[in-house]
């Protein structure tokens, strides 16, 4: 088995000045981050490449002889892809500036490698602009810069010139190094490197990502997308408490946080996703419900499940004891709930009505489904803990109450006469949290009519069907929801349409920056998202479980002894073909840790698969198409064979696709 090994990137300013094509980037507003790991704050580079420091101060830059700002038509790239040191590259006429940004501890702090990883030494940290600067053309030019300081309407700003000679004979720097919050005498810092902190910068996260579990596929950006979104998260989270964002959502979810553990989970992170579960038990209400947002009430079911997971990935039945009381006082609080419609209620056993963000039903009038659903998961996933904790009587009175409960769910749909899934049992609102069926655990078996029909109707009818390969989100008129949109694709991969999963999955990948920031909602016919949400952490999670899922899935139904693992559940036929690679190292699982080896050749594919070893599941599936059969044998795995995908989805296949329907790109610059 190949092990992944974590290489320093050494990265240094003097890189080749080659003009390519700028990457594809589907938003008209492009936010991205740079900051470090669990501080508070990020700095935001907006659309038109403006540092955002705070509510009032920003930071910019004009160029050239004409001294023109920054705009979206500098499009920003990641260094090596995915690392937050944010590049980008303007032009006027023969003259090529090169912007490269990003985030430091203070240089005078006492512990800088501490203070890369933790705010020991405090909130604040330095941002660096280091612009380069090089002459191409065959006779001398004039390079001008100025930064522009903002702090509220006051503009404090200083222009520099440099003579270049011609034909790139020398390459001129300039250095700014610009704390996130005002420190009494900045000139102290004039000194340092910027070379050196920008090799420490790619040192950390290199180790800090790269030495965690790691998948690679044959698609590019894929990769720099994963690991992209494992930086984003990381640098979002706040003293590990998950958050949604930097400047927007700069709170704990409890709903958006529980796919953001799981990633981190996922990714390795184990010790920050133990810090980012410990968070959770301080939104226990005195009466036992969870919470984060009033009176939203997945919360309750949201937070049972995260317990529940987090304890299938680390095993710890120690740390499991300790939080089950914890769970039911979660579950009492919901048995009552469940019982406080009167006699002649037409809601008997359901959850009593609620405000709804997601479901965008704000008045507090509506029974929503998903808030049954995702509280009938905690139920369960309670009922599995007090099993593997030898509770035996709480786990038998725990399964009576879900089967009662189950059993009030089948009756609202009976009563309600729909085929699928509603938002809401009076059919009101947007689809959201009943779309979430058969994941993250499965509540329904896979061919139940409702599941299949929920699919159908979010595909085809809702809003008009999905649109760009994504659900839409009808509380606003023409917007699209990608990482909603990625539970009726999760929903099914579980049921096992490989081809539809990997086709949204390229859609959901299209609808991301060229920093690969992924949004919230999309006002999809500007290309815009909504509030400026990018990037947004739920949005990049659901993309990195998405890929672990289509390479490596647990199916789980809760409570069962039964398990399973699936490997190349949902994968490109391509990603098969000779030639090509699939590596996942080091991957946690329910299971432990596993690895797996998959490259293409000429009359099928070879297979090195590192079974976990700590709980090894009854049954592993390998999923492979008929044209790419598996060479030799794999012990223990059952392979099944499946029809070729009839059409080919990669990148470039699904913007070109986009890019011929699409209506032109409006920057803020024209």
């Amino acid at each position: 088995m190949l092990r992944i090994t974590c290489a320093v990137l050494v990265t240094s300013f003097a890189a080749s000045w080659s003009v390519a094509d700028e990457p594809f980037d589907y938003f008209a507003n492009s936010w991205a981050v740079i900051g470090l790991k669990d501080y508070q704050h990020g700095t935001r580079i907006t659309p038109t490449n403006e540092l955002v420091l705070g509510d009032e101060r920003k930071v910019r830059f004009r160029f050239g002889r004409q001294l023109a700002p920054l705009s979206r038509d500098q499009v920003k790239t990641n260094r090596a892809g995915w690392l937050p040191i944010i590049e980008l590259t303007a032009t006027d006429e023969s003259v090529r500036y090169r912007f490269t940004f990003f985030a430091t501890p203070l240089p005078d702090v006492p512990n800088w490698r501490a203070a890369f990883d933790w705010p020991v030494a405090g909130e604040n940290y330095l941002n660096w602009v280091v612009v380069e600067m090089v002459n191409t053309g065959s006779a001398p030019a004039k390079a001008c810069l100025r930064m522009e300081k903002v702090d509220k309407e006051q503009v404090d700003g200083r222009t520099q010139e440099w003579e270049l000679p011609p034909d790139g004979g020398k390459i001129e720097r300039a250095v700014f190094r610009i704390p996130f919050e005002p420190v009494p005498d900045e000139k102290r810092y004039e000194q340092e490197d910027a070379q050196v902190w920008l090799e420490r910068t790619a040192q950390f996260w290199s180790e800090t990502v790269l030495g965690k579990a790691r998948i690679s596929v044959p698609c590019i950006k894929s990769n720099e997308a994963l690991l992209a979104a494992h930086v984003c998260q990381l640098i979002a989270s706040d003293h590990g408490e998950v958050h949604g964002g930097e400047g927007f959502y700069d709170r704990f979810y409890i709903r958006d946080g529980a796919y953001q553990v799981m990633e981190l989970q996922e990714a390795g992170l184990i010790e920050a996703a133990h810090k980012a579960v410990a968070k959770y038990l301080e939104h226990q209400r005195p009466d036992g419900r969870f919470e984060s947002q009033a009176n939203q009430l997945d919360a309750n079911g949201q937070a049972l499940w995260v317990l529940w997971q987090h304890y299938q990935m680390t095993r710890d039945k120690t740390w499991l004891a300790e939080v089950y009381p914890r769970m039911r006082r979660a579950v009492d609080w919901l048995m009552e709930a469940r019982r406080q419609a009167p006699a002649d209620s037409p809601f008997p056993g359901v959850l009593p009505n609620a405000v709804a963000d997601g479901e965008y039903l704000w008045d507090g009038k509506h029974h929503i489904v998903g808030y049954d659903l995702w509280n009938l998961r905690g139920l369960l996933c309670t009922a599995d803990a007090a099993r593997l904790l030898g509770r035996e009587a709480e786990f038998a009175e725990l399964m009576g109450e879900a089967k009662a409960y189950r059993e009030a769910i089948d009756a609202m749909c009976r009563r309600v006469g729909l085929a699928h899934f509603p938002p809401s049992w009076e059919l009101k609102g947007t689809h959201w949290g009943n779309t979430e069926t058969l994941w993250p655990t499965e509540l329904f078996e896979l061919d139940d009519p409702r599941v299949a029909a929920t699919i159908k109707e979010v595909r085809e009818r809702h809003g008009g069907g999905f649109c760009e390969g994504t659900i839409r989100w009808t509380g606003m008129e023409d917007v699209i929801h990608p990482y909603m949109s990625s539970y009726t694709t999760m929903t099914c991969l579980v049921r096992g349409e490989h081809e539809q999963v990997v086709e949204d999955y390229y859609w959901y990948l299209l609808h991301s920056t060229a920093t690969h920031g992924f949004p919230e909602g999309i006002y999809y016919k500007r290309r815009f998202a909504w509030s400026d949400t990018i990037p947004h952490v739920t949005g990049a999670c659901n993309f990195a479980i998405m890929l672990r899922h289509m390479l490596v899935h647990e199916r789980a139904r809760v409570p069962s002894d039964e398990s399973e693992l699936h490997l190349l559940a949902a994968v490109p036929d391509w990603w098969l073909d000779d030639g090509q690679e699939i590596r996942v190292e080091l991957a946690p699982t329910h299971f432990g840790e596993l690895g797996l080896r998959v490259t293409g050749h000429p009359e099928g594919v070879r297979i090195e698969f590192t079974a976990p070893k700590e709980r090894p599941p009854q049954r592993v599936v390998l999923h492979l198409p008929r044209s790419r059969p598996l060479l030799g044998t794999l012990d223990g795995v059952e392979v099944r064979y499946r029809d070729p995908q009839r059409k080919r989805w990669d990148y470039p296949s699904v913007v070109e696709t986009y890019c011929k329907t699409a209506l032109p790109l409006i920057l803020e610059s024209q």
